[in-house]
This record gives C-alpha cells, sequence and structure tokens, in this order.
C-alpha cells in the first residue's frame, strides 16, 4: 500500500471525502462560473459537519478559501490579502461553527445550517459592507439600503450553497455509510 492510500486510511473515507470536496471547491471557484454561483459556504458547512476532531474542520476549509483567494487576488488586481474581505471571513467562521454544532444533533438541525448558511453570509457580510465601506449612510435606513442592493447577489449565494451543500451531504453520507459497513464487516 503507498503512503498516500495509508494516510487516506486513517483519516477515514468520509474524512478523506471531505477533504477532496473542499479541494473541489476550491479548484471551482478559479475556474469561469455563473456569478455568484459559488460553493464556499458549502464547503464551510461540510468541513463543520464532517471534519471533526482536531482544528481540521475549521482550517481546511479556511487553509482552501485563502488559497483560492490568493490566486483570485493575484489574477485581477496584484494584491495577494484583501483587508475588506474580513467580514466575510467572520460570516464563513460562523458557518463552520453553526455546523460544527449541527454535527452531532439530530438530521433537522444540519439541514437548518444548510438552509442558514447563505442567510449568515448575506447578513455578516453586508453589514460589513454597511459598516466599513462609504457608500451607505451609517443610519438604519443605510443599512437597509445595503442589503437592498445586495438581494440580486443574495440568489446566486442562496442556490450555490444549497446545491452544493445538499450535493456534499448525499455523497459524504454515502461515504459515511460505505464505512461504516466496512467497519462492520471487518469485526
Amino acid at each position: 500500500m503507498s503512503k498516500i492510500a495509508q494516510k487516506l486510511s486513517a483519516l477515514g473515507l468520509t474524512r478523506a471525502g471531505a477533504l477532496a470536496a473542499i479541494a473541489a471547491v476550491c479548484l471551482y471557484r478559479i475556474v469561469p462560473h455563473l456569478p455568484n454561483l459559488t460553493p464556499v459556504g458549502a464547503m464551510f458547512v461540510l468541513g463543520g459537519l464532517y471534519l471533526g476532531g482536531g482544528l481540521m474542520w475549521m482550517a481546511a476549509p479556511f487553509i482552501g478559501l485563502l488559497i483560492s483567494d490568493t490566486v483570485l487576488n493575484l489574477a485581477f488586481d496584484g494584491r495577494a490579502v484583501h483587508p475588506d474581505r474580513a467580514f466575510d471571513y467572520l460570516a464563513f467562521a460562523l458557518i463552520a461553527l453553526g455546523a460544527r454544532w449541527a454535527a452531532k444533533r439530530p438530521a433537522a438541525a444540519r439541514i437548518g445550517v444548510v438552509v442558514g448558511a447563505p442567510v449568515a453570509f448575506f447578513l455578516v457580510s453586508n453589514f460589513g459592507v454597511w459598516l466599513a465601506g462609504g457608500m451607505y449612510a451609517h443610519t438604519p435606513a443605510g443599512l437597509a439600503e445595503c442589503y437592498t442592493a445586495a438581494l440580486p447577489f443574495f440568489r446566486g449565494t442562496l442556490f450555490g450553497d444549497w446545491l452544493f451543500a445538499g450535493a456534499g451531504m448525499l455523497m459524504l453520507e454515502g461515504l459515511k455509510t460505505r464505512e461504516a459497513r466496512t467497519a462492520a464487516l471487518a469485526a
């Protein structure tokens, strides 16, 4: 057995599948795709749900996000890091925390995280746009205007997170079932 196969075997089929899904998300972000139809929120949901133990559930999605952000930023404007993404990263951390919390709870909690992830991202990231930017008055009306202006982008985020998180969960639940059967047969 090769060293890579040994490491994947020790990691477990489900966790290896989750890491592969995160890697696929990073690649997907770099290739042309429909506007705002990205699986980034789904990547943090899947990390929180399926990469339990240690800090891998938070670290793996963030490493993937930072790598793909750096590639995209360097390609489009020559800067590796954008400080204005801080609220986006905060939203993703909250999504991962919610998913980690839901991981050991009934299916309704996991579905709730999938449904709530794009909403959390929308609220937190656009609050950051309102707070840190100069486009909107720092009043309740300015905040409402900011959220209203962001609504057209929300549709793609919502659909992308739901589509990719749902597909990822189906794949990873299948791997989890297969892993459990294999363990039962080996016992």
